[in-house]
């Protein structure tokens, strides 16, 4: 569902004001903010039910944020608008597609070489919103998801490899992980530190750097 249409502008009126350096200026960028931002948030509150988890005034601070970033991006593109659908219909892609995007770099974040306890699988993660991705960018995250198991089985240790896969991938209680492997919660943490590291290491020797690992989940600039 699309949110409401700002005042009635059709697509010269918006390249026009949009450009201009008068007030019209001014009246044609609150409208547009305003617009991405109740966009991004029937985006956030309808169509995204994995983030239940967030109060309004959350989902609210994230699409300020996201229509702010939104609107600059429309600025810079401008240029490429070709009138082939309304102005409104091209920002509101725009944004929509930033913050999906952020979103799934969020969620890759969290299932990274920098998180100890996330419960969720990262193959469930890489295996999203495929149907809505290129080609490409699902071999992408394929190579990059297989390349991290190869290193997981065949480059950590034993204690390694249990700690990372129960806790990070499988998302048990470091506790009960603690109790299968015979030691504390301390140690725990330890193992697993040593196996991001380690984790890390590999993927760079690979020529995976962490920024092209984030990269390939990013968006690939299609509609969402």
């Amino acid at each position: 569902m699309s949110p409401q249409q700002p005042a009635a502008r059709s697509n010269e009126d918006w390249l026009v004001e949009l450009r201009d350096h008068g007030p019209r200026n001014a009246a044609a960028l609150a409208d547009l903010r305003e617009y991405l931002l109740r966009a991004i948030l029937v985006y956030l509150t309808r169509q995204r039910s994995d983030l239940g988890a967030f109060d309004y005034d959350e989902l609210r601070q994230l699409a300020e944020d996201w229509a702010q970033q939104s609107l600059l991006q429309v600025l810079d593109s401008i240029d490429s608008f070709r009138g082939d659908s309304k102005f409104t219909t091209w920002a509101y892609r725009i944004s929509v597609n930033l913050a999906a995007a952020a979103l799934r770099r969020k969620r890759w974040e969290s299932l990274s070489l920098e998180s100890l306890t996330e419960s969720e699988s990262p193959d469930v993660a890489l295996k999203e919103d495929t149907t809505t991705l290129s080609p490409e960018i699902q071999v992408t995250r394929r190579q990059v998801w297989a390349v991290i198991s190869s290193i997981i089985d065949t480059e950590l240790t034993d204690r390694q490899r249990t700690a990372l896969t129960r806790i990070v991938i499988e998302g048990v209680p470091v506790e009960v992980v603690a109790d299968q492997l015979g030691t504390n919660r301390n140690n725990i943490y330890k193992i697993v530190h040593d196996a991001r590291k380690k984790l890390r290491r590999e993927l760079e020797a690979r020529d995976w750097r962490a920024d092209d690992v984030l990269r390939a989940f990013e968006d690939d600039g299609g509609p969402t």
